[in-house]
Protein backbone atom coordinates (compact mmCIF):
# COMPACT_ATOMS: atom_id res chain seq x y z
CA UNK A 1 0.00 0.00 0.00
CA UNK A 2 2.83 2.03 0.72
CA UNK A 3 4.59 1.67 -2.28
CA UNK A 4 1.35 2.30 -4.30
CA UNK A 5 0.71 5.70 -2.46
CA UNK A 6 4.15 7.17 -3.30
CA UNK A 7 3.42 5.81 -7.09
CA UNK A 8 0.49 7.61 -7.14
CA UNK A 9 1.13 10.57 -5.51
CA UNK A 10 4.34 10.75 -8.02
CA UNK A 11 2.05 10.63 -10.83
CA UNK A 12 -0.70 13.25 -9.68
CA UNK A 13 1.97 15.74 -8.83
CA UNK A 14 2.98 15.34 -12.75
CA UNK A 15 -0.53 15.28 -13.66
CA UNK A 16 -1.63 18.95 -11.76
CA UNK A 17 2.10 20.41 -12.64
CA UNK A 18 0.52 20.54 -16.40
CA UNK A 19 -2.20 22.51 -14.67
CA UNK A 20 0.45 24.76 -13.10
CA UNK A 21 2.20 25.39 -16.48
CA UNK A 22 -1.27 26.28 -18.30
CA UNK A 23 -1.31 29.22 -15.49
CA UNK A 24 1.54 30.05 -16.23
CA UNK A 25 1.01 29.94 -20.22
CA UNK A 26 -2.00 31.83 -19.23
CA UNK A 27 -0.02 35.29 -17.88
CA UNK A 28 -0.84 34.03 -14.41
CA UNK A 29 2.64 33.62 -13.20
CA UNK A 30 2.53 35.98 -10.51
CA UNK A 31 -0.13 33.51 -9.00
CA UNK A 32 1.99 30.54 -9.90
CA UNK A 33 5.13 32.28 -7.92
CA UNK A 34 3.24 33.57 -5.00
CA UNK A 35 1.47 30.02 -4.31
CA UNK A 36 4.60 28.07 -4.25
CA UNK A 37 6.14 30.39 -1.77
CA UNK A 38 3.38 30.50 0.34
CA UNK A 39 2.36 26.72 -0.15
CA UNK A 40 5.94 25.70 0.89
CA UNK A 41 5.92 28.25 3.76
CA UNK A 42 2.43 26.69 4.74
CA UNK A 43 3.39 23.14 4.67
CA UNK A 44 6.69 23.62 6.87
CA UNK A 45 4.54 24.96 9.48
CA UNK A 46 2.34 22.29 9.13
CA UNK A 47 5.15 20.07 9.48
CA UNK A 48 6.36 22.02 12.34
CA UNK A 49 3.04 21.89 14.13
CA UNK A 50 2.50 17.95 13.34
CA UNK A 51 6.31 17.37 14.91
CA UNK A 52 5.54 19.43 18.26
CA UNK A 53 2.55 17.97 18.75
CA UNK A 54 4.00 14.55 18.32
CA UNK A 55 6.75 15.51 20.55
CA UNK A 56 4.75 17.36 23.91
CA UNK A 57 1.45 15.58 23.78
CA UNK A 58 1.29 12.20 24.04
CA UNK A 59 2.87 8.81 23.85
CA UNK A 60 3.21 5.41 22.05
CA UNK A 61 0.02 4.34 23.32
CA UNK A 62 -2.03 7.49 22.23
CA UNK A 63 -5.03 5.70 20.16
CA UNK A 64 -3.97 5.72 16.11
CA UNK A 65 -1.26 8.83 16.23
CA UNK A 66 0.57 6.86 19.04
CA UNK A 67 2.09 3.92 17.30
CA UNK A 68 1.70 5.95 13.59
CA UNK A 69 3.51 9.38 14.53
CA UNK A 70 4.18 9.71 17.81
CA UNK A 71 6.33 6.95 18.48
CA UNK A 72 8.56 7.44 15.68
CA UNK A 73 9.32 10.92 16.61
CA UNK A 74 10.23 10.06 20.07
CA UNK A 75 12.66 7.13 19.29
CA UNK A 76 14.16 9.57 16.83
CA UNK A 77 15.32 11.81 19.67
CA UNK A 78 16.93 8.84 21.43
CA UNK A 79 18.83 7.72 18.22
CA UNK A 80 18.94 10.49 15.87
CA UNK A 81 20.80 8.68 13.23
CA UNK A 82 18.38 5.68 12.75
CA UNK A 83 16.66 8.15 10.05
CA UNK A 84 19.22 7.32 7.89
CA UNK A 85 18.44 3.51 7.62
CA UNK A 86 15.24 3.34 6.82
CA UNK A 87 14.35 2.65 3.12
CA UNK A 88 12.66 4.36 0.34
CA UNK A 89 9.49 3.47 0.66
CA UNK A 90 9.21 3.49 4.73
CA UNK A 91 11.02 7.02 4.83
CA UNK A 92 8.24 8.19 2.17
CA UNK A 93 5.40 5.92 2.59
CA UNK A 94 3.04 6.97 5.01
CA UNK A 95 2.77 10.87 4.15
CA UNK A 96 2.13 9.94 0.55
CA UNK A 97 -1.19 8.42 1.88
CA UNK A 98 -1.92 11.30 2.81
CA UNK A 99 -0.87 13.57 0.26
CA UNK A 100 -2.30 11.47 -2.79
CA UNK A 101 -5.83 11.76 -1.13
CA UNK A 102 -5.09 15.82 -1.64
CA UNK A 103 -3.83 15.34 -5.37
CA UNK A 104 -6.66 12.98 -6.22
CA UNK A 105 -9.05 16.39 -5.34
CA UNK A 106 -6.75 18.77 -6.78
CA UNK A 107 -6.44 16.64 -10.20
CA UNK A 108 -10.60 17.67 -10.03
CA UNK A 109 -10.53 21.43 -9.34
CA UNK A 110 -7.58 21.81 -11.74
CA UNK A 111 -9.29 22.24 -15.42
CA UNK A 112 -12.01 24.26 -13.56
CA UNK A 113 -9.29 26.97 -11.83
CA UNK A 114 -9.61 29.63 -14.95
CA UNK A 115 -9.24 32.82 -12.63
CA UNK A 116 -5.73 33.95 -11.19
CA UNK A 117 -7.37 33.26 -7.42
CA UNK A 118 -7.67 29.37 -8.43
CA UNK A 119 -4.92 29.35 -10.12
CA UNK A 120 -2.80 30.59 -6.57
CA UNK A 121 -5.26 28.05 -4.47
CA UNK A 122 -4.12 25.03 -7.18
CA UNK A 123 -0.38 26.21 -6.86
CA UNK A 124 -0.39 26.71 -3.40
CA UNK A 125 -1.80 23.24 -2.35
CA UNK A 126 0.16 21.37 -5.34
CA UNK A 127 3.12 22.61 -3.56
CA UNK A 128 2.41 21.65 -0.22
CA UNK A 129 1.28 18.02 -1.45
CA UNK A 130 5.26 17.95 -2.88
CA UNK A 131 7.07 19.15 0.10
CA UNK A 132 4.27 17.50 2.76
CA UNK A 133 5.04 14.02 0.73
CA UNK A 134 9.12 14.50 0.81
CA UNK A 135 9.16 15.90 4.50
CA UNK A 136 10.24 12.89 5.74
CA UNK A 137 12.94 12.36 3.05
CA UNK A 138 14.26 15.71 3.76
CA UNK A 139 14.51 15.32 7.49
CA UNK A 140 16.20 11.94 6.37
CA UNK A 141 18.83 13.94 4.42
CA UNK A 142 19.19 16.31 7.35
CA UNK A 143 20.58 13.53 9.30
CA UNK A 144 22.30 11.78 6.24
CA UNK A 145 26.10 12.15 6.60
CA UNK A 146 27.33 11.97 3.19
CA UNK A 147 23.81 13.01 1.09
CA UNK A 148 23.43 13.23 -3.03
CA UNK A 149 25.77 16.04 -4.60
CA UNK A 150 22.39 17.43 -5.61
CA UNK A 151 20.51 17.49 -1.93
CA UNK A 152 23.50 19.04 -0.45
CA UNK A 153 22.91 21.96 -3.57
CA UNK A 154 19.42 22.56 -2.53
CA UNK A 155 20.23 22.56 0.83
CA UNK A 156 23.30 25.27 0.90
CA UNK A 157 20.58 26.94 -1.27
CA UNK A 158 17.90 27.16 1.52
CA UNK A 159 15.46 24.78 -0.61
CA UNK A 160 15.46 21.95 1.50
CA UNK A 161 16.13 21.19 5.21
CA UNK A 162 19.64 22.00 6.01
CA UNK A 163 21.52 19.70 8.66
CA UNK A 164 22.40 23.10 10.06
CA UNK A 165 19.09 24.09 10.37
CA UNK A 166 18.06 20.95 11.83
CA UNK A 167 21.11 20.26 14.20
CA UNK A 168 18.79 23.32 17.12
CA UNK A 169 16.22 20.90 17.33
CA UNK A 170 18.73 18.32 18.47
CA UNK A 171 19.89 20.11 20.87
CA UNK A 172 19.01 20.85 24.75
CA UNK A 173 15.06 19.40 25.41
CA UNK A 174 13.91 19.44 21.40
CA UNK A 175 11.89 22.47 21.96
CA UNK A 176 12.80 24.33 18.76
CA UNK A 177 13.21 24.21 14.72
CA UNK A 178 10.60 21.64 14.65
CA UNK A 179 9.30 22.25 10.96
CA UNK A 180 11.24 19.63 8.86
CA UNK A 181 10.37 20.83 5.02
CA UNK A 182 12.47 23.24 4.07
CA UNK A 183 12.75 24.85 7.74
CA UNK A 184 11.87 28.28 6.72
CA UNK A 185 10.10 28.98 9.43
CA UNK A 186 11.64 27.52 11.82
CA UNK A 187 13.34 30.97 12.98
CA UNK A 188 10.46 32.98 13.30
CA UNK A 189 8.47 30.64 15.22
CA UNK A 190 10.94 30.26 17.32
CA UNK A 191 12.00 34.13 17.50
CA UNK A 192 8.32 34.40 18.37
CA UNK A 193 8.28 32.09 21.17
CA UNK A 194 4.80 30.21 19.12
CA UNK A 195 5.97 26.09 20.43
CA UNK A 196 5.92 27.66 24.09
CA UNK A 197 2.46 29.64 24.04
CA UNK A 198 0.71 27.21 21.85
CA UNK A 199 1.89 24.52 25.09
CA UNK A 200 1.20 26.64 27.35
CA UNK A 201 -2.17 27.86 25.95
CA UNK A 202 -3.07 23.93 25.56
CA UNK A 203 -2.35 22.77 28.96
CA UNK A 204 -4.55 25.91 30.37
CA UNK A 205 -7.81 24.71 28.93
CA UNK A 206 -7.07 20.45 30.51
Amino acid sequence: MLASAIVVTAFLVCWVAGGVARFWGEGRWLAVVVGVVLGAAAIDVITGVVHWACDRFGDASTPIVGPLLIRAFREHHDDPQSIVEHDWVETNGEPCVVTALALVGLALIEPHAHSSSAAFAVTAVWTMAILGASANQAHKWAHTPRAPAFVRSLQRAGLTLSPERHARHHQGPHDEAYCISTGWMNPLLDRLGIWSRLERSLKGTT
